[in-house]
């Protein structure tokens, strides 16, 4: 039984270590996207996500001006590839349904760049309140 069990384990470990290595080696040439994340959002995100991130409850869309680039970020690989990073544990059924209609139509973006552009262009952080600003002052 003993010698059994061990052919058992031998066998699942080598299954498991056979997707190790002898990986394809990556083209050294950078994915080319044919829209920049500034067409991409202007085309086709603003519908929903308003002209400056703000969001818009009618449509369930979240506001992405509240959130920073590495944030957003997890949120755009997830709604790319279908939730399957579950990184950002949020929900994204319909952007991801969506996701797939507007890749179709040529709106492919890198999630990074994209990210990096929203923050840059709606991040709208709080205001400090005055007294957390405040100098204090010196006797």
């Amino acid at each position: 039984m003993r010698k059994k069990n061990m052919i058992i384990l031998s066998a699942v470990a080598l299954f498991a270590l056979s997707g190790c290595g002898d990986a394809p080696e990556s083209s050294s040439e950078a994915k080319v996207y044919s829209k920049t994340p500034t067409e991409v959002y202007q085309q086709s995100c603003k519908k929903c996500h308003g002209d400056n991130g703000e969001g818009n409850v009618k449509k369930k869309s979240p506001a992405l001006n509240d959130r920073q680039a590495e944030e957003l970020e997890l949120d755009l690989y997830d709604v790319k590839n279908g939730g399957l990073n579950q990184s950002s544990g949020t929900e994204h059924d319909v952007m991801e349904h969506n996701m797939q209609k507007l890749l179709a139509k040529g709106y492919d973006y890198d999630p990074k760049a994209m990210a990096i552009y929203l923050e840059k262009s709606f991040y709208k952080m709080d205001a400090p309140k005055a007294a957390e600003t405040a100098t204090p002052a010196t006797h």
